[in-house]
């Protein structure tokens, strides 16, 4: 079994996944009823293929993610087109991915639905960058 990375696997098509995962499941469905009558079986082979079902899973979650994202920021732009202060220069400005949570003091006065609209739109447009890195996993 070859050792796939999961930039190889964020390279296929959605459906080439799902074939792959099918493919996988059914890999380790045999092993473990070949393990279960006594045949011998590697166990190396079951974690890498666990593991390979979690990748893959990962990737189309992660794509999943991607679409609400999307249509989330699509929703929440044109409502938080009347936002004033603070809330309308986090709107505007290119986010950080980074992995706190987007956090603003407003002003009982500042407290309007363009300004929640907008800040909901900075936390979704920092999660989205936070998925559009190379690497999800790197930290920096």
């Amino acid at each position: 079994m070859a050792n796939v990375n999961a930039k190889d696997l964020r390279e296929k098509t959605d459906q080439e996944l799902l074939d792959q995962l099918a493919l996988e499941k059914k890999n380790l469905f045999d092993a473990t009823l070949r393990g279960s009558s006594g045949e011998a079986v590697k166990p190396h082979e079951k974690k890498a293929s666990r593991r390979l079902i979690a990748r893959i899973e990962t990737v189309l979650r992660e794509r999943g993610l991607r679409k609400q994202l999307d249509a989330k920021i699509q929703t929440l732009a044109p409502k938080a087109e009347g936002a004033t202060g603070l809330a309308a220069k986090m709107a505007q400005r290119e986010p950080r991915p980074h992995l706190g949570r987007v956090r603003v003091r407003v002003r009982a006065a500042d407290r309007s639905a363009p300004n929640r609209a907008a800040v909901r739109l900075a936390e979704a447009k920092r999660l989205k960058a936070c998925l559009d890195r190379e690497d999800p996993g790197e930290t920096k």
